[in-house]
């Protein structure tokens, strides 16, 4: 069995802290990789059968399948969007530890990120979820899209109608970059071949 890497951390010291939040930065940065990855198989995945169904051949995909296609895509792209939060957060955390000033804060992801954790609480009418009130904290992330609402679709060119999935996926790169000496060279590798097929439009 691995050792556990967490066993050798100093909790009370501040060179504890540092390791600490290294360790989480890369196990985010990490995270966002494989993420990235699952989240581009599933949007050529829902792409190919959406053009498929249309011909409406014997051999087409049906609604069923389609509907399949939602359910994962949505879920990999929200924890595509989770990761990459973790990953800003904790690299905030290490820059913190460091005394170095942590990197901007992404705007957009944090109300993505918001939005969808709070989902559950929005008013949905005709596709799309809505504040459930005008002012206050609930629905607050929501009255900050572009049009105070979230539609409940999926497609285009981003993801949950505010990010560019090439963006996230480069901020990650930048962190694997950063901490090049703690990622071994398949997980960099990998990612930089998700770059370019995305860039490609693979």
């Amino acid at each position: 069995m691995d050792k556990n890497p967490f066993a050798d951390f100093e909790a009370d010291s501040e060179a504890g802290a540092t390791e600490f939040a290294q360790h989480m930065v890369q196990v985010w940065a990490e995270a966002v990789i494989r993420q990235a990855e699952r989240a581009q198989a599933i949007r050529k995945k829902a792409a190919i059968d959406d053009r498929n169904y249309d011909r409406g051949e014997d051999w087409s995909p049906d609604e069923y399948q389609l509907a399949a296609n939602f359910r994962t895509q949505w879920a990999e792209e929200h924890m595509l969007v989770w990761s990459a939060y973790q990953l800003e957060q904790w690299r905030g955390r290490l820059a913190k530890e460091r005394g170095e000033t942590a990197p901007p804060e992404n705007r957009d992801l944090k109300l993505v990120r918001d939005a969808l954790e709070h989902l559950s609480e929005a008013r949905l009418e005709d596709f799309a979820a809505m504040p459930p009130a005008e002012k206050g904290f609930q629905g607050k992330a929501l009255r900050e899209f572009p049009n105070k609402m979230l539609a409940v679709h999926l497609g285009g060119r981003k993801l949950f109608e505010l990010l560019e999935p090439h963006r996230v996926h480069e901020e990650a790169l930048k962190v694997v970059k950063s901490i090049d000496d703690e990622l071994d060279d398949r997980a960099r590798d990998a990612y930089t071949q998700l770059m370019i097929d995305e860039l490609r439009g693979k």
